[in-house]
């Protein structure tokens, strides 16, 4: 691979991590305000988390469906989480390859 090419693929691996790191970073976000829901009703209360607080802990609902489905969001983002570490993972090997920092 020449030099040229080297950057452009470091370069389109260093966006694809980025976008990537955004978008695990607001699925990580987006899961602790259901949990802090579905515990006591204390996230932010709206959207796709007004479920959990419609169903909290407090309120002596069943909540076991909910436990489950962010048993599989968790799933998914420990997943998304280690397609990124392979992401860095090969981005610093090409980077010493190029003999960049």
């Amino acid at each position: 691979m020449g030099d040229s090419d080297a950057k452009a693929v470091i370069q389109a691996l260093t966006e694809e991590i980025s976008l990537a790191h955004s978008g695990l970073g607001g699925a990580m976000m987006g899961i602790a305000d259901s949990y802090m829901e579905l515990a006591c009703g204390a996230g932010r209360g709206y959207g796709v988390h007004a479920q959990y607080r419609e169903h909290n802990l407090n309120t002596g609902k069943p909540v076991t469906e909910l436990a489950q489905e962010l048993a599989a969001w968790a799933a998914d983002i420990n997943a998304k989480a280690a397609a990124l570490d392979t992401k860095r993972e090969t981005l610093a090997r090409l980077k010493a390859a190029a003999g960049l920092p």
